[in-house]
């Protein structure tokens, strides 16, 4: 079964239209994820997250400093946005999905577990929202040197070969369904992910989204429950913040606060 779907484009236009007007709260999710990517900002104009590839050195890695003074400020979220936790170094240690039951990803997974870069990560409980509402978390990590390919490229393959696996719980086993969607338009590199878990506990049917962006050596990480749209919003945003904030390239039509 193969579980990585292209998509020619994603699209949360207005809920991207929302962050950058900076009023509202950001909205529930969208019914279409097979739209553009490219989003409208304030001027009505289009708005699309560029790439560095072929304008920066490849090489260039940023320290945690770097990488937490150039995240998405609370406001950035939405109106009424709270900001939960800034923190540094939790590259790699939790979530990302449990694929250990699948022993045709065991190559890949020991891999993942290998990679180590900075990382700086901002939490956020989104404006509007009760103390038990959606919560997003957005972190830039430091993979020079085509770790971000690389790293990219594993995640893509695990879906792909492991699309339904089965996690060992305290409660019950529980069936993990992943999937994986390539993006366009979206930094140099996209990769939209979604795992919907299914069995006998409290988060039965519920769906994480975690949406990959690669600008140069840095990835952009995004992590979202049950909204995929809002994730590739913010992701959007933060992909301008590394491009024109972390490698001085000249901003897109995104501007950065």
């Amino acid at each position: 079964m193969r579980a990585v779907v292209r998509v020619g484009s994603v699209g949360p236009v207005v809920l991207l239209a929302v962050l950058l007007g900076g009023c509202g709260g950001v909205q529930g999710p969208s019914p279409d994820v097979g739209r553009s990517a490219v989003a409208r900002g304030p001027s009505g104009g289009p708005s699309t997250a560029a790439g560095v590839d072929g304008e920066i050195d490849p090489q260039r890695g940023f320290t945690e400093g770097e990488l937490k003074a150039a995240l998405l400020p609370g406001e950035a979220f939405g109106r009424g946005a709270r900001v939960i936790a800034t923190d540094l170094g939790l590259f790699g240690r939790y979530g990302g999905g449990d694929w250990t039951s699948c022993a045709d990803g065991d190559d890949l997974r020991v891999e993942m577990r290998g990679f180590e870069g900075d990382s700086a990560q901002r939490t956020v409980r989104l404006g509007g929202a009760s103390e038990d509402g959606p919560v997003v978390t957005v972190q830039f990590v430091s993979l020079p040197g085509g770790r971000a390919e690389r790293y990219l490229e594993i995640r893509r393959l695990l879906n792909e070969t492991c699309p339904d696996v089965t996690v060992d719980t305290d409660a019950a086993p529980v069936q993990e369904h992943h999937e994986a969607r390539e993006v366009d338009a979206l930094g140099d590199e996209t990769l939209s992910e979604s795992t919907r878990r299914t069995g006998g506990d409290e988060y039965d049917g519920d769906s994480t989204y975690v949406v990959h962006v690669r600008v140069g050596g840095v990835l952009v990480v995004v992590t979202s429950d049950g909204d995929r749209g809002t994730g590739i919003a913010l992701a959007a945003r933060a992909a301008e913040r590394v491009r024109a904030g972390l490698y001085g390239v000249a901003a897109g039509a995104i501007p950065v606060p």
